[in-house]
């Protein structure tokens, strides 16, 4: 058995968190050895970083190309740090984001040349692709109900921006699926959330088997 590199894509609010939550579970109670990270973040260097691009406070003033540059510093040490290592070791890497969201918040967002944030992104990871990425898809309706609805606080400077622009980031993940024809899996998300968990999870298990 292979090791395999799943990441958890989506809006804020479509539950790709509690699904990546739950299929860590699943997947450790079936004896899979898994790791969980998240993007930015996963290392001392990265949370760092993160703590600073994702603040509220810069929301108006950061710069695009400053927010690429920065993100993918943090990809970068944590693909050296955390998703190769544990690959080398055997172990399964379950990510919350990936590449996925530069594309579509600096590139698609923020009008960065696409082919120029692919670029730097890939080089940042070392040319290490998912072998799935799990897009959680919600429709405009319901994305804005559970924006309205949600308790979570509200910490990072894309969590406070207004229906518009998750409407646009929407709009910037299907965009990817015809950009990465094969790498990219949207799961509707608006079923009930076991019916979601155990249809990644059937995925998930037929390629690590």
């Amino acid at each position: 058995m292979a090791p395999k590199f799943f990441v958890f894509e989506g809006c804020e609010a479509v539950g790709k968190t509690t699904q990546l939550k739950r299929i860590e579970a699943a997947l450790r109670e079936k004896g899979f050895p898994v790791i969980v990270t998240r993007e930015p973040g996963g290392t001392v260097v990265g949370e760092k970083i993160r703590s600073v691009v994702l603040d509220p406070v810069h929301a108006d003033t950061i710069q695009p190309l400053a927010s690429l540059l920065l993100f993918n510093a943090a990809r970068h040490q944590w693909m050296h740090e955390v998703v190769k290592p544990a690959l080398a070791a055997g172990k399964t890497v379950l990510s919350d984001r990936s590449f996925l969201t530069t594309m579509v918040y600096q590139s698609y967002i923020e009008g960065i040349d696409a082919d120029f944030v692919h670029a730097l992104c890939m080089k940042a990871v070392d040319g290490v692709l998912p072998d799935k990425i799990f897009l959680l898809d919600i429709s405009d309706d319901e994305l804005q109900r559970r924006l309205l609805g949600s308790r979570e606080e509200k910490t990072t400077r894309y969590d406070i921006k207004g229906e518009a622009f998750h409407r646009k980031a929407r709009e910037g993940y299907l965009a990817q699926v015809a950009r990465f024809p094969g790498l990219i899996e949207r799961i509707d998300g608006e079923g009930p959330v076991e019916t979601i968990t155990d249809n990644m999870l059937g995925r998930i298990v037929s390629m690590l088997s």
